[in-house]
């Protein structure tokens, strides 16, 4: 029988191979290292993939074939405060799009990458955290392709949405403001 709390909670859980958002190859897009270096080690990252830089102690969720909304039903179980690390699907699934994944990480130490998109409901609702907000200087985020699949360049600037104050490795490459009511 498991004692480790982490094994307690989630099991053999294995990383979802099509990650953040739920296509075969543009789900398998990685964060780049670069940037997953500089966010540093995380609690558990729900919408992960094999390949993903993401230092993180839990990668969720399923495998080939199996939804990504497991990250969201598994959301509840995660204790708050930990520090999570979500670049969720922006295709609405049963479970819902990015809106849910904000409502279902909003009590943990979250850290979303996420596009700079003020157009869409989801924005609203993550801005009212009143998170710290970081974007890269003098590059876009440029997501990793899977082998063999061609980069494409990114038509979206991204930032990262954070509970807590990010560390000072992002802010040497990046700018830092706090966003509030």
């Amino acid at each position: 029988m498991a004692t480790d709390p982490i094994a307690l909670l989630y099991g053999d859980a294995q990383a979802n191979v099509y990650g953040g958002s739920g296509e075969k190859a543009r789900g398998s897009f990685c964060t780049p290292k670069w940037l997953a270096d500089r966010i540093g080690p995380v609690d558990i990252d729900p919408c992960s993939n094999e390949r993903s830089h993401i230092q993180a102690r839990i990668r969720l969720c399923g495998t080939p074939g199996e939804p990504l909304d497991c990250g969201l039903t598994q959301a509840r179980t995660v204790p708050a405060g930990w520090r999570s690390f979500e670049n969720p699907p922006y295709e609405r699934t049963e479970a819902g799009g990015v809106g849910a994944w904000i409502n279902a990480y909003a009590h943990t130490d979250f850290i979303f990458l996420l596009r700079w998109d003020t157009s869409t409901k989801w924005f609203t609702s993550l801005v009212n955290l009143d998170p710290w907000i970081w974007f890269p200087t003098e590059r876009r985020i440029e997501f990793e392709p899977p082998p063999g699949v061609k980069a494409s360049s990114n038509p979206f600037p991204h930032a990262l949405f954070c509970k807590s104050r990010p560390n000072d490795a992002l802010c040497e490459v990046g700018r830092l403001f706090r966003m509030t009511k």
